[in-house]
């Protein structure tokens, strides 16, 4: 762990780094960081190790929120040491390479500054530092390198789905089958693992501890000082008091609703900054057929990439399918109990303007948020429609549920481009306004695949911080 600093410490000197948060999108950045620099972390939360967790549990962010939607929206934000790498499930896909190019390819959305060749050897830096394990998909999403580890054992579902087409691939995650953690438990409670198998921040310290570095606990980044293009100084709060800390280069790595919501009170005039706040849609869909399931080596074994990448997206959202290893529930049939399938389906949204971090005439974070997009929700009903196409065998019973009020993945509202009209941030993260600020995280996504975001938003900060 690092070494532990008082508001007045932290403010008695000049840091070389200043970073916000603490989670994946900060500790991949102060990785790759010169080890002569002096860095100052600053987390919102307090240091809470995984058996205090078990014990007593997390506390969850809550948001005001104007909600225009018909359906339930939370947003998922933990403020501890590791931020949401406390409570994810581990999931870790590389984004398809069409995912960097929307606009080009299907003539919707935006295209990134970067593309799926620049991240390449960076997915595979945070894979090796993840422990990740997972193989089979090389074809559809190339690499240079191995997955560090095997894929884990695949379900039975997962076995006759592989069988029957080229579609379906072991899920890649950082919950272990093999390496320096205990191995997977298979119970289905990944956000708190009871064994801590999954890669956390926590957990991985000894890939981002180094020298020259603090830790201030318990304190909020509220805003930056900004004078003439550059940032001066953080404001930070600690319990009632507030200080500027002075530093050189800042880095906000908290989340995509916080850090919007201190540019916003730092005065940045981009018209993208805190619009276009985004997330996966999703559904779960149970399906009874004549094919038995579970069995398999962790929580989520299969992806289904059939309705993922093509012609489709032009018009409708893109769907990644998961396949559920834990049974939420067995099927009332006797001698059939487990001939039951769980999938989870995944679309990739429409980024809209319209949803978006504000703040209040506090200066608290208030969001608005109109729902999912009719892209989104018409991949998700194009993908239920075809799954007797994807299946070996007959379906004998479906039910699906509604729309998921959360998929935990804050995205938008910092997006990447070229200038600061359409964007906040540039390919190396740094914002248009403010050169030695940068905003990292799932918050510079200008787009929303329907893969999970934390692989590639890693590797993003260790793009940021070698173009330093």
């Amino acid at each position: 762990m690092f070494d532990t600093v008082t508001l007045d410490q932290a403010a008695d000197r000049t840091w070389d780094v200043i970073i916000a948060g603490s989670s994946f999108a900060s500790m991949f950045f102060l990785r790759e960081l010169s080890k002569s620099l002096s860095v100052l972390v600053i987390e919102k939360g307090d240091v809470i190790d995984h058996a205090t967790q078990l014990a007593k549990g997390r506390v969850e962010e809550t948001f005001s929120q104007t909600n225009h939607s018909d359906d339930e929206k939370t947003w998922v934000a933990h403020s501890m040491f590791g931020g949401n790498s406390n409570c994810w499930w581990g999931q870790t896909p590389r984004f398809h390479a069409n995912d960097f190019r929307m606009r080009s390819t299907y003539n919707i959305m935006s295209d990134w500054p970067l593309s799926y060749d620049t991240l390449e050897p960076l997915y595979g830096d945070v894979e090796r530092v993840m422990e990740v394990a997972g193989g089979g998909n090389e074809h559809v999403l190339p690499r240079r390198t191995p997955f560090p580890f095997p894929p884990h054992i695949p379900s039975r579902s997962d076995v006759a789905l592989r069988h029957s087409g080229n579609h379906w691939f072991a899920a890649p995650s950082a919950r272990s089958n093999g390496g320096s953690r205990a191995p997977c438990c298979t119970n289905g409670v990944c956000d708190l693992c009871p064994v801590d198998a999954k890669f956390t921040i926590l957990n991985g310290l000894r890939h981002f501890t180094r020298a020259n570095v603090a830790l201030l606990p318990a304190s909020e980044v509220r805003a930056l000082r900004i004078e003439a293009g550059t940032a001066r100084a953080a404001l930070v709060r600690h319990a009632d008091t507030e200080k500027e800390i002075r530093g050189t280069l800042f880095a906000l790595g908290a989340n995509a609703i916080f850090n919007a919501a201190i540019l916003l009170r730092s005065g940045l005039a981009s018209p993208a900054l805190g619009a276009y706040l985004h997330e996966q849609a999703s559904r779960n869909v149970r399906l009874d057929v004549p094919m038995r399931s579970f069995f398999g080596g962790t929580s989520i074994t299969g992806h289904g990439y059939a309705l993922y990448d093509g012609p489709h997206r032009a018009d409708v959202a893109g769907v990644l399918i998961e396949n559920f290893n834990w049974p939420a529930s067995v099927r009332p049939l006797a001698d059939r109990w487990t001939e039951r399938l769980t999938f989870k389906l995944i679309a990739e949204d429409m980024p809209q303007e319209r949803n978006r971090v504000t703040l209040d005439s506090d200066g608290e974070v208030h969001l608005v948020w109109h729902g999912h997009s009719t892209y989104a929700k018409a991949g998700i009903d194009r993908a239920i429609k075809m799954l007797p196409d994807l299946l070996p065998v007959a379906i004998e019973g479906i039910a699906a549920t509604s729309y998921a009020a959360s998929e935990g993945h804050i995205q938008g509202t910092t997006r990447m481009g070229l200038t600061m009209q359409d964007s906040v941030v540039d390919a190396t993260l740094k914002t248009h306004e403010a050169r030695n600020v940068l905003a990292l995280g799932a918050g510079t996504f200008p787009t929303c695949a329907p893969a999970n975001p934390t692989l590639t938003l890693s590797a993003l900060s260790i793009h940021a911080a070698r173009h330093l």
